[in-house]
């Protein structure tokens, strides 16, 4: 016979692991598919009449993976960058992202090549350093590769490929460009137009997803990271000014009141890793601003 002390426990115990299994499972996490391209951009043409752009392919994968994530993950909230063929600029498109304080940036395209052999999937993300972004990244690839009969390319990274993207750059959370397949094959092309096809792929995003938030993803701090910053100035100067014209990247301008003879600041650059940052300030040195230096950011 239990006593009644035993009982309380035994209940106690069984009525802790309820509440702390009901919190794991009300957890909730935000995903945002970004389709590439669109619009007036359609990224890489279609090879055939009867085919489809890539803009036209990015937009239909994404719509799969969320329907996937969608209909599985009822604890996960998916919002699009594009819902139509419309043109949205990078920014926008991170800007989305970090207002919705994404747990998640998925980033959705479709590779060519001069070489018309070459073919596979790739999963590009910011740097190898980021434990997050690698994770889901060869949880991704792996589904791809064993799940959807895939060839994999492997992880790329910002060094690997001698530049950034900007979603996997400038997005506040963890983030993800997946390459599904070179256009520029066509046995590659002909796959990724076909429907049933698509859904594979978009299965397999979706179960690297649940694996990634299923598995306790691990921590990626971005709140610290690296800027240039070209010059500084008590009068507001435009960031599409024509001392930045030869830029080719953003402008972004920080006002310090306080600072009565500098009180704007224009910075470019959104490094993780300090060897790129100063490269970066390098480049810009070149381009006219020799005064340019690499700032550290702690938000």
């Amino acid at each position: 016979m239990y006593s009644v002390k035993k009982i309380f426990l035994i209940l106690l115990i069984f009525n802790l692991f309820t509440f702390v299994y009901a919190q794991k499972k009300q957890e909730k996490y935000v995903v945002v598919i970004d389709a590439g391209h669109g619009g007036t951009d359609p990224g890489k043409p279609k090879g055939k009449v009867n085919l489809a752009h890539e803009k036209d392919l990015n937009l239909e994968i994404s719509f799969k993976i969320g329907k996937y994530i969608k209909q599985n993950m009822p604890n996960v909230d998916v919002y699009y960058t594009r819902s139509i063929d419309q043109f949205v600029s990078l920014q926008d498109r991170v800007e989305l992202a970090n207002k919705k304080d994404a747990d998640l940036l998925i980033s959705v395209h479709c590779n060519s090549n001069k070489n018309a052999s070459i073919h596979g999937v790739e999963a590009h993300i910011y740097n190898l350093s980021m434990p997050a972004s690698k994770k889901i990244a060869n949880l991704v690839l792996d589904e791809l590769q064993k799940g959807a009969k895939r060839k994999s390319r492997g992880v790329v990274d910002a060094k690997m490929r001698g530049r950034n993207l900007y979603v996997t750059q400038y997005a506040n959370m963890p983030s993800v460009l997946i390459e599904f397949g070179y256009m520029s094959n066509q046995n590659e092309e002909k796959y990724l137009n076909n429907d049933e096809n698509q859904n594979i792929l978009a299965s397999a995003v979706y179960r690297g997803v649940k694996k990634y938030f299923q598995n306790a993803a691990p921590s990626e701090n971005r709140s610290k990271y690296y800027r240039v910053q070209l010059l500084a100035t008590n009068k507001l100067l435009s960031s599409e000014a024509k001392i930045f014209e030869d830029l080719e990247i953003k402008v972004d301008i920080y006002e310090n009141p306080e600072n009565t003879k500098a009180k704007y600041k224009y910075v470019v650059g959104r490094e993780y890793d300090l060897e790129r940052a100063e490269a970066l300030a390098k480049k810009v040195a070149e381009l006219g601003f020799k005064n340019a230096f690499v700032v550290k950011i702690e938000e």
